[in-house]
């Protein structure tokens, strides 16, 4: 009696689980193309045909994406079928941006912008990892960023990103009475 109640339990834990993750991935642009993607190729598609096929349709019949996306998408359309076709790899944006980086260095702001709009609750991740890898400029990266519609005051950049602060917090410097960096006069020893 008591397996019985605890499978019983356990399956609807299950159930509430995959019905809360696949709510959340319906939701997001990049998985609904990558959906479409994957598809495609089992269906015996080539990549590149089954990118191409996808942007199209994507765009075609305005899928997935609110109407500024949709003008976005429309004018870089080669960049959006690139990384359409890198979706078979890539499940998140922040491999979708690292993958792009890689596959279509001269188009980096398309990439930031494409990947955010695809994986819009990535973008801090992917506008940190444009500054990290150093494909981009900081203010290239934040033009690519409301690009995509996002407000650039809710990012936060990394250290390793090069971005954010441009100040020194109180107490870095040298001298600190041996505190280990606080105070900034020079030590007269």
């Amino acid at each position: 009696m008591r397996s019985n109640v605890f499978l019983s339990v356990l399956l609807s834990a299950l159930i509430a689980f995959s019905t809360v993750s696949f709510a959340q991935e319906g939701s997001v642009p990049g998985l609904q193309v990558r959906n479409l993607f994957v598809t495609e190729i089992e269906e015996g598609a080539a990549v590149e045909q089954a990118a191409s096929e996808v942007s199209q349709t994507v765009l075609n019949e305005a899928l997935f994406f609110d109407a500024s996306a949709m003008a976005y998408l429309g004018e870089n359309q080669n960049a959006f079928e690139s990384l359409v076709g890198l979706l078979n790899d890539n499940a998140t944006g922040f491999e979708l941006a690292i993958a792009g980086f890689t596959a279509l260095p001269e188009q980096a702001s398309q990439v930031v912008t494409i990947a955010i709009l695809m994986f819009p609750e990535d973008a801090n991740e992917i506008y940190n990892i444009a500054l990290q890898m150093q494909v981009i400029s900081e203010e290239d990266a934040l033009l690519a960023v409301i690009n995509a519609g996002v407000d650039p005051s809710t990012l936060t950049a990394t250290a390793a990103g090069a971005a954010g602060n441009t100040f020194s917090p109180l107490g870095v410097g040298t001298g600190a009475a041996g505190a280990g960096g606080g105070d900034t006069t020079i030590s007269a020893n």
